[in-house]
């Protein structure tokens, strides 16, 4: 298993990646989103974040802004924010990136077929760009009400290409355990990364690992059982300590699971 961050799109990039790279962090996340961290930006730091990443020996997984709304029921507007994901491939390629997340939108129950389809016309698109430059795309769970295990689940049957980044704190928004876990063993399978971090089981707030209500206790030895992959802490704190906190409460948790 590896360990990996993610730097914040709203402060300068390079602090950033220097820091989780000099941590000890086995990757970084790069998440290629306004405003500190757009295709163009990144482009003009690209040697400088490749010195510290390569100094460092430290790989790259690519994040694309989770407001990219590619199933937009406006075509031109889904046009053009499929553009910027194009884009974005491209940067996430030039940092030798081998995988890259997509995310997926709220489905209106009065408009969830009809928007489904278009999830897979656009992620159809998507996976030909990521073909282009080698890069395993992958689509990013939201919350369990919002898009339902069902609507995943057409989804991946639909694109056998595609992985799945599973993440922890999104399943667990307005869901029990119970349902996060039949949601993690439905799709084992699929799931090619994992993103972690804590809430209220209410509302998205990337808390500390710990810090909120989440049964870390019993949703880890399920993974483990398949999943020895990599896993980003996407802690949004101003503080980073809490990043290394987390690190450290995340790995006590997952060693003693390992050694039951």
């Amino acid at each position: 298993m590896k360990l990996g961050a993610m730097n914040n799109p709203g402060e300068e990039v390079t602090a950033q990646v220097r820091f989780i790279a000099s941590n000890g962090f086995e990757f970084v996340e790069l998440a290629i989103e306004a405003p500190e961290a757009t295709p163009e930006l990144l482009k003009e730091k690209e040697q400088e974040l490749r010195d510290i990443l390569e100094g460092y020996k430290v790989e790259v997984v690519a994040h694309l802004p989770w407001y990219f709304e590619i199933a937009h029921p406006y075509t031109r507007v889904r046009d053009a924010f499929l553009e910027e994901v194009h884009l974005a491939l491209d940067v996430a390629a030039a940092f030798d990136a081998r995988l890259a997340g997509l995310h997926l939108h709220r489905l209106p129950k009065f408009f969830r077929e009809k928007q489904l389809e278009m999830h897979i016309s656009a992620l159809h698109q998507a996976l030909a760009f990521a073909e282009e430059v080698g890069i395993k795309l992958c689509i990013e769970n939201s919350d369990l009400r919002s898009f339902p295990a069902e609507s995943v689940a057409k989804v991946l049957e639909a694109l056998p290409e595609l992985g799945l980044v599973l993440d922890v704190g999104h399943a667990h928004i307005g869901a029990t355990s119970e349902e996060v876990l039949r949601f993690i063993r439905a799709f084992r399978h699929r799931i090619v990364h994992v993103h972690a971090h804590d809430n209220n089981l209410k509302d998205d707030l990337h808390l500390p690992i710990g810090a909120g209500a989440i049964e870390w206790e019993r949703i880890l030895p399920e993974l483990k059982s398949f999943y020895n992959g990599r896993v980003t802490l996407e802690i949004h704190s101003r503080d980073p300590d809490y990043l290394l906190i987390s690190r450290e409460k995340f790995l006590k948790l997952w060693n003693q699971e390992a050694a039951k």
